[in-house]
């Protein structure tokens, strides 16, 4: 199992490259394309794999992929490790990016969507323990009616508006300041930065071999 930073990749393998082969390899690290680690690790059995911090209370949501060197076995092996931390899909890793911008480090992102809109309840006056735990339930029901309804987003949303009302205002201000171009940006830039770590670990590579 691989699971560093990205920046830590290098070293690992200088110290695991030799005990690896024939063996399954699940990849964990952000951005780091199957390939290029099975070019890192001649003769491993390469997983790809993004899951998030929900793990802690078995609620993630993890991304498998493997496209080359991994067998069934490997994929079964893989399957049955992520389940036990949450849920499991298999993606074309073309989408594994996105998938860690948007899933991988997503939590931060709900966490922080979270802490914002309690403390605005505390600047009405609002208990911070009260406006907390009323918030946390806020996003259980309003995840599981979205489930439950197969509502598109926007369906709810409409059907809480109304005329004039105080949900109309709270929306308008989230338009004014751009707070849905804001987390759009949000995710397409976390993609980006998926995308460039990859890029400085091949290039480490191919730098590495040149030197060799």
């Amino acid at each position: 199992m691989l699971s560093v930073k990205p920046f830590h990749l290098p070293i690992v393998v200088e110290d695991i490259r030799g005990v690896v082969k024939n063996k399954t390899v699940l990849s964990v690290v952000a951005g780091v394309k199957t390939e290029l680690l099975e070019k890192m690790l001649p003769g491993a059995r390469v997983v790809g794999a993004m899951s998030n911090i929900n793990a802690v209370v078995k609620s993630a949501i993890t991304a498998l992929t493997a496209d080359r060197s991994a067998d069934n076995e490997d994929r079964a092996v893989a399957e049955e490790v992520f389940r036990m931390l949450g849920d499991v899909v298999w993606i074309p890793e073309e989408y594994m990016d996105a998938f860690t911008a948007l899933i991988g480090i997503g939590p931060a992102f709900v966490a922080e969507l979270i802490d914002a809109l309690v403390l605005g309840a505390v600047a009405t006056g609002m208990p911070r323990e009260l406006a907390y735990k009323a918030m946390l339930r806020l996003l259980e029901g309003t995840v599981r009616a979205l489930e439950e309804t197969r509502w598109h987003p926007a369906i709810l949303r409409d059907l809480v508006v109304t005329p004039a009302g105080t949900t109309i205002r709270g929306i308008y201000t989230m338009e004014l300041r751009a707070v849905k171009a804001a987390l759009m940006e949000t995710v397409q830039q976390a993609t980006k930065r998926s995308i460039e770590l990859g890029l400085e670990i091949s290039n480490w590579l191919n730098k590495n071999m040149k030197n060799k």
